[in-house]
């Protein structure tokens, strides 16, 4: 009896085990994975500027955003522009795919900045930090995203949402009111503002994002010809791609890089084939007709690789195509300048312009001229003329001197070396024999009276000079 209840103790001992086992592990079984919620695309007036310093305070240069909604804000495509007071604009910082706006502001500091180099860890000063130095006494800042400016900030300018300019002696923070209704009271100078950030809690968040693996599109595609100098409107350019493969290649997805901007391409190019792409309202697309520095023009893949770049300078002319005629021995592209644009078709080179009817080609000038100028038999020229090579005119021979030359008058002679009539120059003592005359004794007899004259200055000076002494010794020779 004994033996069966403690039986019926242990079967129950387990079973409340068992229970309060399953009971433990029901909830880890019930859990279930948080869901991650993406950041939400940004908007604009969702991300404004809320101070900026050009470095003028202890506190070094930084530009401090601010997020209006509580939404996490992707960042991506969203740039910060600097312009210039001469209008120059530079590219300060692009946020990427992956860069989460989550505060309610988010500092970037000068790379340069006290702050920055002495901190172990720029995350221990900023959220980012840039390299492009911003500290001018007259600027503008732009936020611009998906190429439209957000926000804008801009001081020392003439412009009428212009603030005033920074003080290096006294050094301010231009510093928003979000509370303020009119434009010219957004914003003003403060002379104590510190940013605020926290390195625990940043405003920004970075996650690393795989990238795509995109395979190329457009090898094989090139540039053949190019048409810039338009003689009416812009849509008279063109850029021609051939396709120098033994299959069709789409375009879809490939870009036309130009002066720092993207074209997206599209439509396909046949094996062997040809396709124009024409600059105008539709592209927004004007190339430079006659630029007086160098231009360039690229086709970019899928990937982001460089597929071929074409550049043009100076030279273009109306109704004249750039041209890819060849390829040099060392497989360099020879291109040359043809008065036969050939747009979506094999390129021919014509090296003058096509002259109208009853013209043809001067060869030496490349200008249209009569046909009557260009005759090969011409008639010959009259007596006394001869043809100029430069105007094929008959000119006149130019005058030579007579062989019989006209006599001088009374008194004149014809002078030999100029054939001109000179004056004769009369001799009075011409009837008296001339009698040749040595100097030679007397130039002698002159040299040596000169020396003796000499010398005896000489000795004259010396008496004179030493008199007292002379005569102090003659007085001696007397007494003794």
């Amino acid at each position: 009896m004994n033996s069966w209840r403690y039986m019926r103790l242990v079967v129950c001992a387990l079973f409340v085990a068992l229970q309060a086992s399953s009971l433990a592990v029901l909830p880890v079984w019930a859990e279930e994975p948080a869901e991650t919620v993406a950041p939400r695309a940004l908007k604009k007036g969702e991300v404004l500027i809320k101070s900026f310093n050009p470095g003028y305070t202890n506190t070094g240069e930084f530009l401090e955003l601010m997020k209006l909604p509580e939404d996490e804000l992707s960042l991506a495509d969203l740039t910060v522009n600097y312009i210039t007071s001469t209008g120059r604009e530079y590219l300060v910082h692009t946020f990427v795919e992956g860069n989460t706006m989550v505060g309610e502001s988010l500092l970037m500091r000068l790379a340069s900045s006290a702050e920055v180099t002495e901190a172990e860890d720029y995350t221990e000063v900023a959220d980012v930090v840039y390299t492009r130095n911003m500290s001018q006494s007259k600027g503008r800042i732009n936020l611009v995203f998906e190429d439209e400016v957000i926000d804008t900030l801009a001081w020392g300018l003439e412009d009428d949402d212009s603030f005033p300019a920074f003080n290096t002696k006294k050094p301010t923070t231009l510093v928003r009111d979000p509370e303020a209704e009119e434009v010219e009271d957004s914003f003003g100078h403060e002379e104590d503002y510190a940013p605020s950030y926290d390195p625990e809690e940043p405003g920004l968040r970075i996650d690393e994002v795989q990238e795509e693996i995109v395979e190329p599109k457009c090898r094989g595609v090139e540039f053949s010809e190019l048409l810039t100098y338009f003689e009416n409107t812009s849509a008279e350019q063109f850029i021609e791609l051939y396709n120098g493969t033994e299959e069709k290649i789409e375009l879809d997805g490939c870009q036309l890089k130009y002066k720092n901007k993207l074209y997206p391409l599209s439509g396909e190019v046949t094996a062997g084939g040809y396709t124009i792409i024409r600059p105008g309202a539709e592209w927004g697309l004007t190339l430079t007709k006659n630029p007086t520095s160098s231009n360039i023009l690229e086709i970019i893949d899928a990937d982001g690789e460089i597929v071929d770049s074409l550049t043009y300078t100076s030279g273009q002319k109306k109704n004249v195509s750039l041209a890819l005629t060849g390829h040099a021995a060392d497989g360099s592209e020879i291109w040359t300048q043809t008065y036969n644009p050939t747009p979506g078709a094999a390129n021919v080179y014509q090296q003058f312009k096509t002259c109208p009817a009853g013209k043809v080609i001067n060869l030496d000038t490349g200008n249209c001229v009569n046909e009557t100028t260009l005759t090969t038999t011409l008639a010959a020229c009259p007596e006394g003329k001869y043809r100029n090579p430069l105007t094929n005119r008959c000119k006149s021979y130019a005058t030579t001197a007579s062989a019989e030359l006209k006599p001088c008058a009374e008194g004149y002679e014809r002078n030999p070396a100029t054939n001109r009539c000179r004056k004769i120059v009369s001799n009075d003592g011409a009837d008296y024999e001339i009698v040749t005359e040595r100097f030679e004794e007397k130039r002698e007899f002159v040299a040596i009276w000169a020396i003796v004259i000499v010398v005896a200055a000489g000795i004259g000076y010396i008496i004179f000079q030493f008199r007292e002494e002379i005569g102090e010794k003659l007085g001696r020779r007397k007494k003794a």
